[in-house]
Order: structure tokens, then C-alpha cells, then sequence
């Protein structure tokens, strides 16, 4: 394990603010393999680093596209393990990490060692996993020795909303998961109470001087429109996917359900 950490403020610049009518193609975050011919056409794309071999990656990178490779820094998918705690969750069937485990930071500092000679960047998933006062000081140590071993890459966190105003100057961005719309309980759109709280989320990642980007969820052609006239509202650039993240361009209207009315006709209404 690596010693003392240098000030993480030494890493970065700090990022531009978002002003004006958010790009739609500012993001994609797309979980499968290939794709390459419709990720280039996005200014920063989140892949999974196993899906990618170097020469792809390069190829997107010459087209000035800004690679970030997904990491979970409190959930794990390994069956076995001295540092899995507790059940595994019941969507994605991971276990949360103990995030103090000597193994665990070990693990997490050869992924990022092994990535950040390939790939411009992190997105640190799973923070939220830390949830009582001794994991939330651990995790606040992993992401800061994260930045450490990462370097100059750019560091996008999704959500963390706990952690990141202890992290001044250690992330660039923020990625909010379920902006407008969601599929926990099925795929819908967010009510008022729920769209106020991510909107107090987005002025919070905003006094922190972070990058804020959008990630919403849909299949119908209704909700997609919502997420992204909402996001434009905000002046956040989303992605609109499936749970699965498997679309590369994300949700278009082809590809979406139109709306079902009361009475169980078709809505003709596209985005």
C-alpha cells in the first residue's frame, strides 16, 4: 500500500461550471461491449474496462472522446472474500465491503494502477454502501487514496452525496443516478417531493464546484422526454437508458414504448 497522501487540491483544476442549455451528447454511460462508431459521437462515455481493449480505447480518445472506466469502491461481486459484509443486494447480488480491509484497498489500488495508464478517468460507483460512521471514514480515506493512485484522471462519483463535502478538491464530478425518472419499483417518473430533493442535489454538487451530470432511466417515450426537458431545465446533461445500461445512445425514440393511456390505446406522441 502506498504511504503518506499528497494534498489531493495538487491533482486538479478546477471544473467549469455548467451554464446554458446542457449537451445531449455530453454522456454516455454504457455497461455492454463494442459500440464504438456511436460512443465517439459523446464527449465523455462511462464503460465497464473489461468490455475494452486498449486499441479501442485509444481509438476513441484520438476522436476526443474522454474514457472513464466504471470502479466500485463499497460493493463487490466475489463470491468469497475476507472483506464481503453482509447480504448481497437483491437487484444486482453484490455484497457490501468492509472499506477499512487492507485487501480490499489493495484490490481497489491494482484496478486503478492497472487503468489509469489506459483510460482517462474513474467513475467511483457504490459509495452510498458506506453507511455507518466507521465505514464512512474509511470510505472517505479509499477515495482519497484513489485520487493518489489515480493521479491527474478525472474522478466522476455517483451520488455520494454523504461523502462529498469532505472531499473538496479530490473528485471533479458528480453523476446523479435517477435525476427525474427511475426503475426501482418500475420504471416511472418522480414525484414532486422527489424531484425537489435531486434538485436541491444539483445545487448542492454546484456549491461544491463539481461537474454534474444526469443519469435517468426510461422506456417509454414520455418519460424520456420529462428526463430531458427537466435535465435542460437544470441545465444538467443526462442520459437516458435502460436499468441494464445497454444502449449506447441511450434510449431514442424508436426504441421507446409511447405512452399507454387510461382507456389502453396508444399514445402518438413522439419525442
Amino acid at each position: 500500500m502506498t504511504g503518506h497522501l499528497r494534498h489531493p487540491l495538487t491533482y486538479l483544476q478546477p471544473p467549469a461550471r455548467p451554464t446554458g442549455t446542457p449537451d445531449r451528447r455530453a454522456l454516455s454511460v454504457y455497461y455492454g461491449p463494442n459500440a464504438l462508431n456511436v460512443l465517439c459521437r459523446y464527449r465523455r462515455v462511462i464503460v465497464q474496462p473489461g468490455h475494452y481493449r486498449v486499441d479501442a480505447v485509444r481509438w476513441l480518445q484520438a476522436r476526443g472522446v474522454q474514457v472513464l472506466a466504471y470502479l466500485s469502491l463499497g460493493m463487490d461481486s466475489s463470491p468469497h472474500g475476507d472483506w464481503l459484509r453482509g447480504a448481497p443486494d437483491p437487484h444486482w447480488h453484490l455484497r457490501p465491503v468492509d472499506a477499512r480491509h487492507p485487501e480490499w484497498r489493495a484490490r481497489i489500488e491494482a484496478q486503478v494502477l492497472a487503468h489509469r495508464a489506459v483510460f482517462d478517468g474513474f467513475l467511483l460507483d457504490t459509495l452510498d454502501s458506506a453507511s455507518d460512521p466507521v465505514q464512512v471514514r474509511a470510505m472517505l480515506k479509499l477515495v482519497r487514496q484513489v485520487r493518489q493512485w489515480a493521479g491527474p484522471c478525472y474522478l466522476m462519483a455517483n451520488r455520494g452525496f454523504g461523502l462529498l463535502p469532505r472531499l473538496g478538491g479530490t473528485i471533479n464530478g458528480v453523476l446523479i443516478e435517477a435525476l427525474s425518472t427511475t426503475w426501482a419499483d418500475g420504471y416511472r417518473m418522480y414525484e414532486r417531493h422527489e424531484l425537489e430533493y435531486t434538485a436541491a442535489l444539483v445545487a448542492q454538487a454546484r456549491r461544491l464546484h463539481l461537474e454534474v451530470y444526469g443519469l435517468d432511466y426510461a422506456v417509454t417515450t414520455r418519460a424520456r422526454r420529462f428526463a430531458l426537458r427537466r435535465a435542460e431545465a437544470l441545465g444538467v446533461p443526462t442520459f437516458v437508458s435502460n436499468r441494464e445500461l445497454t444502449l449506447p445512445g441511450g434510449l431514442l425514440p424508436r426504441l421507446a414504448a409511447p405512452e399507454r393511456h387510461a382507456h389502453g390505446s396508444l399514445s402518438s406522441t413522439s419525442a
